[in-house]
């Protein structure tokens, strides 16, 4: 099938809902996709921070082929083997003492939202408010949308559900002012991917901790864009040294394969019962032995560590781009790293022209380019990228 009949069955028959750009990949290899027609491409969008370990990685590769001819899914009325190692593996190590599985971020953020204001219905109280950020993203479902701080996304789907309150980021100020007896929840990003790569001041997210704990208020961090390892660490908190009751992740921690995941600590932990919640496909035996993979090597290699200098790498690499007048910013943490644009130069333009020099970026947020490769990116991959991008920025006449 050619490249001109791919894009003509899509306008038939997909529903138009993505600005696609003009490539279709067929094929990856390590830090590598190839198109259709054989040209390669060096991939620092990975999957929008989903394949954490590159393309075709072996051992990834090996337990989704093994697991697939074994057993792919069951349903959740009864056990399975790497569920249970999964869960296992995660956990250990960890402040959280139970999750459960899902299939996407969305799904596990609805979860966290369910599962606060379980907790608080189990215990008689009448607490079913959630604060959240404005520019925060957290799904596409009804009620994620709702909580994501983002009009431009929830306005067309009105009426909306009740019971989120947003607030202005990294304003301590206006989150304090916006609690409530009715609040039983603050959901907040350490750093808000969505939105060009906007991390939370140090002040603000330990403030926020503490004024959720002092007031009885569940502390919810959605870490399915930074969570498995993409900062340096394994949840993107442990930078702040604060313990939230739940966290949400997704994207990477299947690398390539969808998963999500809820994880909860103390009493919260139990708060759901027999019926409350529910997934037909969530931590299906093929979805978990991908996911296995994943955790397996972020917890026993150095990968962290690798994540840590790569990371330092790409933004002293990325650093030398301030010399140019509409580079206005440079945000980010580990292998989440943003270069923030003047008004004069579009992002989605700079996308363009990197891909046609075979360099997958992405455009997020106030007109930022985003960087999320894989974990296993080089600094061979990192140079050749950083000079395409310098020598386009240095021909680019604004």
């Amino acid at each position: 099938m050619d490249f001109k009949e791919i894009k003509e069955l899509d306008a038939k028959n997909h529903m138009n809902m993505f600005n696609r750009l003009n490539v279709c990949f067929e094929r990856g290899e390590k830090n590598k996709l190839y198109d259709t027609s054989g040209k390669e491409y060096t991939d620092f969008m990975g999957g929008i921070a989903v394949n954490c370990l590159g393309y075709n990685h072996p051992k990834l590769v090996a337990a989704i082929s093994e697991q697939a001819s074994r057993l792919m899914h069951i349903s959740n009325i009864f056990y399975n083997v790497p569920q249970v190692k999964l869960c296992e593996k995660l956990l250990d190590g960890t402040i959280f003492t139970k999750m459960m599985l899902c299939n996407s971020g969305a799904e596990a953020n609805e979860a966290a939202i369910k599962l606060a204001r379980k907790y608080f219905y189990a215990k008689g109280e009448n607490r079913p408010k959630i604060i959240t950020a404005n520019n925060s993203f957290h799904g596409r479902t009804l009620a994620t949308v709702t909580a994501t701080g983002q009009e431009k996304y929830s306005k067309p789907f009105a009426p909306l559900p009740d019971g989120f309150i947003h607030v202005p980021y990294n304003d301590f100020e206006a989150l304090k002012d916006a609690v409530t007896d009715d609040v039983g929840a603050v959901m907040l990003e350490c750093i808000q991917g969505e939105s060009g790569v906007c991390p939370a001041t140090y002040d603000y997210l330990v403030n926020a901790y503490a004024l959720c704990k002092s007031k009885g208020i569940l502390f919810i961090i959605d870490e399915v864009q930074t969570g498995m390892g993409r900062t340096g660490k394994l949840f993107c908190f442990e930078h702040y040294g604060i313990q939230p009751d739940i966290v949400t992740l997704a994207k990477g921690l299947g690398g390539g394969f969808p998963i999500g995941a809820c994880l909860a600590r103390g009493e919260v932990a139990e708060a759901f019962r027999p019926g409350d919640h529910g997934t037909t496909f969530g931590g299906n035996p093929l979805a978990c032995a991908a996911a296995l993979v994943v955790v397996e090597e972020l917890k026993n290699t150095d990968m962290l560590g690798r994540v840590e200098f790569m990371g330092n790498y790409l933004n002293a690499k990325l650093s030398k781009l301030k010399k140019h007048n509409f580079v206005k910013d440079l945000r980010g943490k580990g292998l989440l790293q943003a270069v923030v644009l003047s008004e004069k130069l579009k992002a989605a333009e700079v996308v363009g022209k990197m891909l046609s020099r075979g360099f997958v970026l992405n455009a997020a947020g106030n007109n930022s380019l985003r960087f999320a490769p894989p974990y296993t990116i080089t600094e061979e991959e990192v140079n050749a990228m950083a000079a395409a991008l310098g020598e386009l920025f240095a021909n680019t006449n604004i």
